[in-house]
């Protein structure tokens, strides 16, 4: 048996409470003479021997009362004893071929043992025949931690034995929550790996993000990833401050001669004209284009205002050197770089992980799951009731 909240436990030296109470009361009452009591007929009273104990039974029941209470608020817990000390298993796999056939031996014994397999997917479905691949899902950390999720009522103790291709799409989350231990497998796919997602601009020049997660500029002779965009950004700027028009359009210059991004910048919007990115220092509300990024500086104004979209980005004061620490340190630039690589998907999401970041990924949930000793809380509370009602009712019963 275990306790989720064992501190309290503490809270049964309480018990002395009532203990002190009961031999507070049998203390020998202070003789007072009284004139009338010469009338009384005397008796001869026994003696009584050692310490009188009136109500024993009913100290009892208080005592065990607040007992029960505290060990039901320790929430206790029974794990089983398993009499199979062989370690259990769970394997969760990715539903790759690369995975399938580089773990094939592993995952064959564990279907001849009988132990539990799931594909890593929106249903987590089990699988007796390593041949039978579902269809593939988008992996990410958020698939992942809800296969977790659904196998969870699954688990007993057993070890979680999980197999992914290795890349930073797992990434994504600051955690993924596992309700027990678990062992990765993992295996970097080198394809895929040199895959770059870019943009694509004039004479044949890509923007993309390399193995050394840097963004360059260079001709692809062998173009093995996705084009996110082609030809020139569409910038409009709306900010009625010149000072603010002046820093966003010395930013953009700034990406245009180190990057070599190409910018087609508008200060007034022109009527059918599709914007990829529109600066505002106002927040425009209606009719806002979910291919487009937004940036809304002066956001403070708008406290009422609450956008949690992906394409729109708050900024608290006014792009001048006066007000924004990111104009008046220069780090402006590299901040909307970074906002243009996360819009146009051209992150390095292929990029493998190190084994520090996959050991830091998943973390150990703070409380066991408890389903199948939910019975064992409701019996506790039960034989607290029943307590009570017995300890009222001789308390009523003898006046005590």
């Amino acid at each position: 048996m275990e306790f989720i909240n064992p501190l309290m436990l503490w809270g049964a030296l309480a018990i002395l409470i009532p203990i002190i109470i009961h031999f507070w009361h049998q203390k020998k009452g202070k003789i007072i003479e009284w004139a009338a009591t010469q009338w009384l007929v005397e008796k001869n009273l026994q003696q009584s021997r050692g310490i009188r104990l009136d109500n024993i039974l009913l100290l009892i029941l208080r005592c065990f009362l607040l007992f029960t209470l505290c060990f039901f608020l320790s929430k206790p817990f029974i794990k089983w004893l398993n009499n199979d000390k062989t370690a259990k298993k769970i394997h969760l796999i990715q539903p790759n071929n690369l995975i399938t056939e580089n773990y094939k031996f592993e995952i064959e014994e564990a279907l001849k043992k009988g132990e539990k397999c799931y594909w890593i997917n929106s249903n987590a479905q089990q699988f007796k025949d390593i041949k039978q691949l579902p269809s593939q899902e988008i992996f990410d950390s958020n698939l992942l931690q809800k296969s977790i999720n659904k196998i969870s009522k699954n688990i007993n103790n057993e070890t979680v034995e999980l197999y992914f291709i290795n890349n930073q799409q797992l990434n994504q989350l600051p955690h993924i929550f596992v309700p027990t231990t678990i062992r990765t497998h993992t295996i970097l796919d080198l394809k895929s790996s040199k895959n770059h997602d870019f943009i694509a601009f004039s004479k044949n020049k890509n923007l993309f993000v390399n193995e050394e997660n840097k963004l360059v500029n260079q001709t692809i002779s062998t173009k093995t990833g996705n084009s996110k965009h082609e030809g020139t950004i569409k910038v409009l700027i709306q900010n009625k401050e010149e000072s603010e028009t002046q820093s966003i359009k010395a930013t953009l210059n700034a990406l245009q001669e180190i990057y070599q991004f190409e910018f087609q910048i508008d200060e007034k919007a022109k009527p059918n004209k599709l914007y990829h990115v529109v600066f505002d220092n106002k927040i425009i509300s209606e009719n806002r284009n979910k291919t487009t990024l937004y940036i809304f500086s002066d956001a403070a104004k708008f406290k009422s205002q609450d956008l949690r979209e992906e394409n729109v980005i708050l900024l608290q004061n006014q792009l001048k050197p006066q007000t924004s620490e990111l104009v008046f340190n220069g780090n402006l630039p590299e901040f909307l770089g970074e906002q243009f690589i996360k819009h146009f998907g051209l992150q390095n999401s292929n990029k493998p992980m190190s084994k520090k970041q996959i050991d830091a990924l998943f973390k150990l949930q703070e409380y066991p799951i408890q389903a199948a000793n939910v019975w064992f809380s409701k019996i506790i509370l039960l034989i607290f009731i029943l307590l009570l009602s017995v300890e009222r009712w001789l308390a009523i019963h003898k006046n005590a």
